[in-house]
């Protein structure tokens, strides 16, 4: 009798895990509650032109599981335009460059601290005293007050959050994945032609047929041999398998029985650091690229020059973070705004883990281990490139092995 497993969420990881086993003989329902594919892989086109609405990015020498992905799919990337960057620091404008002699010294310490960092777990006993704010452990290793904000504004491009709210154990987790904390900050920056959700529309294509769309599941339950998934309109569908690739700050919403421990539910219910929305509008003139650490936000043109967009927290007005970044507010007033965190369906952006989630993700992560029937895998919860699209590949891919086997 062919088995079935049931995938909660068409992102990248779950179609990715559909896909994986759907090849191995397996019948796979994949469950989505939006009407669309892709997650937090979003592209609009506006005017003739793509404006991406979350993921943006991607790094061809660091992200072999997309570029491979991508190479399978006939999709191609294209370097971005080379731009000098500002600096914008309590109204002072300054080129920014990860390579300022002033910042190698704290670039060189921090690298030590990489040594600590587990791919494989998010949390061990050589690192859990680097679960702190990450401002607090920056301050405890930087006397300078000025290089510590010249180094939190390029991070800030990184986390897209508060250095107060988010952990230093999950930003020196992307700087490991990177290599070091250098490479991190000046590893070259490419885009997926077509746009990032194109990589999610390819994967679903052949899934078809399995892909069901605006089905909210609401609740999954044990049976003796296997598992139920209830929907939000109370339908009942059986499996083999479940995994769950919904984002993290969405899990809460999710009734688990099984799962006595409150600890997920509270974790997801208080959400991850990065609560950052996208403006994109048309500026009067071309700008270049521009960061800001107090308050955390950034701007830069799109490939065509055509339109400029700020990525700013969603409790900053929009009027600030223009002030911040020496742009004129006005440019906002017709703004095209997407936020993440008012979207019902993901309710935040990309992972930026705060201090004391660490430990609760790693125990997310490793219930697939247990009992590969019920996983949770997506993006966020993955030890390796959290909230970035390889982390959804490779979380995907994961989830499919561990039900196989492999």
């Amino acid at each position: 009798m062919q088995q079935h497993a049931i995938i909660l969420g068409a992102g990248v990881a779950g179609l990715t895990a559909a896909s994986t086993l759907k090849d191995q003989g397996w019948a796979v329902s994949i469950l989505e509650a939006s009407d669309r594919v892709g997650g937090r892989t979003f592209t609009k086109t506006v005017e003739g032109h793509l404006e991406e609405q979350g993921a943006e990015f991607v790094h061809c020498d660091h992200h072999p599981r997309v570029m491979a992905a991508l190479h399978q799919h006939k999709i191609a990337v294209q370097t971005l335009p080379s731009t000098d960057t500002t600096w914008y620091w309590q109204g002072v404008a300054a080129p920014a460059d990860p390579l300022d002699p002033s910042l190698q010294s704290l670039l060189a310490r921090i690298d030590q601290d990489l040594n600590l960092i587990d791919p494989n777990h998010w949390i061990t006993d050589r690192n859990q005293h680097l679960d702190r704010a990450f401002r607090a452990y920056l301050e405890a290793i930087e006397p300078s007050a000025a290089i510590r904000e010249k180094f939190l504004a390029w991070t800030g491009t990184l986390t897209g959050s508060d250095p107060s709210a988010f952990s230093a154990l999950g930003i020196l987790r992307d700087f490991k994945m990177f290599g070091s904390t250098k490479t991190a900050l000046e590893a070259e920056e490419h885009r997926i032609i077509g746009g990032t959700q194109s990589l999610a529309i390819a994967l679903a294509a052949p899934l078809t047929e399995n892909l069901r769309l605006l089905q909210r599941a609401v609740s999954v339950r044990r049976r003796p041999s296997g598992l139920d998934v209830i929907t939000a309109d109370h339908r009942v569908i059986s499996g083999d398998v479940v995994i769950v690739t919904i984002p993290f700050n969405t899990l809460h919403a999710l009734d688990l029985p099984f799962l006595t421990d409150p600890a997920l539910s509270q974790a997801s219910r208080r959400g991850h650091a990065n609560r950052s929305a996208k403006y994109w509008f048309d500026p009067t003139k071309p700008f270049e690229s521009r960061i800001s650490a107090s308050p955390t936000t950034l701007a830069f043109m799109d490939v065509t020059h055509t339109s400029g967009c700020i990525i700013k927290d969603d409790k900053t007005s929009s009027q600030t973070a223009a002030e911040a970044l020496g742009l004129l507010p006005d440019h906002l007033s017709s703004a095209r705004a997407h936020t993440w965190t008012g979207d019902v369906n993901a309710q935040g952006a990309w992972m930026t883990v705060r201090p004391g989630q660490a430990a609760v993700i790693d125990a997310a992560w490793a219930l697939g281990a247990i009992d590969p029937t019920f996983q949770i895998a997506n993006a966020d919860v993955s030890p390796v490139w959290s909230g970035w699209i390889e982390g959804a590949l490779y979380a995907g891919h994961c989830a499919a092995q561990r039900v196989l086997g492999d």
